[in-house]
């Protein structure tokens, strides 16, 4: 090992001895400058910690690991980031496979400023009883390159808010949300975008039961958004599944859109909306909807475009107020086929 790794493992290590004897237990180990090579980090048992915050920080150092967090992690207060990163570098394995539960204030996996994060998925583990498990993390002007994220279970998270969110920078992933997300009151966004640039393979092919306000799957301010398929899964008992996003100046690139199950939602209003900005997409609405009470648009168009497929080949039934598949007021909108599917006991389908 390089001397210059040796001394920042031997900084982590007499930090991490300094936090045992300390009585908030903070930091598994903080890098300046230097740089940290290690295996797995926290394959353990993480119980009853008050202020667990991070596993460490990394301000223009680098930090080369193994898998993070395939232990069990509960009964944490305060345990608030895996670690944030400001113009330095972490490169890891999987991180999040273990168990987090009753966690109240389980943040952030990470934060980063400037600087990189490489990994392997993200989140295949069982995320339950969380009160404030609110991104994943959030990303300024940095980079991330990420596998699957969200594979794993997230239940009974009263505000799991965002996986993340991005300002100016890029984030690179693969699929999104394959796993199950049940009983989450505000379970309001997967992401929010700023000026940076997401690219991201699948996204909601898992099951989102009983979410109270399912706001989002993201929004786009006048960054971009390359995505697959949108919405194979199930999402049923969604009181406020709005959008699935909503568009700025910027644009979204997707495959298909609504291929799975919408049942059971009382205001599930729109796929989207576009202002100025540009959608781009397969086909919308091969799924099942039925049992929407306020089901009122696939999306409104301002000023902007939507070139998509086919639309509404699916199966519509027993919406009271399914009003609209979209308005458009001085924009654009290029499509193929519409209303192939089966509309059956819709009080007010009022429009195409």
């Amino acid at each position: 090992m390089k001397v210059p790794c040796v001394a920042a493992f031997l900084v982590g290590l007499l930090s991490l001895q300094s936090t045992r004897a300390a009585p908030l237990k903070k930091q598994l180990w903080s890098v300046g400058s230097g740089s940290v090579d290690t295996g797995n980090v926290g394959d353990g048992s993480f119980d009853d910690n008050n202020q667990n915050n991070q596993f460490w920080s990394v301000n223009s150092g680098s930090v080369e690991t193994g898998n993070v967090g395939d232990g069990s992690f509960d009964d944490n207060n305060q345990n608030n980031q895996f670690w944030s990163v400001d113009s330095g570098s972490v490169k890891t394995g999987n991180v999040g496979d273990g168990s987090f539960d009753d966690n109240n204030q389980n943040n952030q996996f990470w934060s980063v400023g400037s600087g990189s994060v490489d990994t392997g998925n993200v989140g295949d583990g069982s995320f339950d009883d969380n009160n404030q498990n609110n991104q994943f993390w959030s990303v300024g002007s940095g980079s991330v390159d990420t596998g699957n994220v969200g594979d794993g279970s997230f239940d009974d998270n009263d505000k799991n808010n965002r996986y993340r969110k991005v300002d100016c920078a890029r984030l690179k992933n693969s699929n999104m949300g394959d796993g199950s997300f049940d009983d989450n009151n505000q379970n309001n966004q997967f992401w929010s975008v700023d000026s940076g640039s997401v690219k991201t393979g699948n996204v909601g092919d898992g099951s989102f039961d009983d979410n109270n306000q399912n706001n989002q799957f993201w929004s786009v301010g006048s960054g971009s958004v390359d995505t697959g398929n949108v919405g194979a899964g199930s999402f049923d008992d969604n009181n406020q599944n709005n959008q699935f996003w909503s568009v700025g100046s910027g644009r979204v690139d997707t495959g298909n859109v609504g291929a799975g199950s919408f049942d059971d939602n009382n205001q599930n209003n729109q796929f989207w909306s576009v202002e100025s900005g540009s959608v781009k997409t397969g086909n919308v609405g091969d799924g099942s909807f039925d049992d929407n009470n306020q089901n009122n648009q696939f999306w409104r168009v301002g000023s902007g475009s939507v070139d998509t497929g086919n639309v509404g080949a699916g199966s519509f039934d027993d919406n009271n107020q399914n009003n609209q598949f979209w308005s458009v007021d001085s924009g654009s909108v290029k499509t193929g086929n519409v209303g192939d599917g089966s509309f059956d006991d819709n009080n007010q389908n009022n429009q195409f």
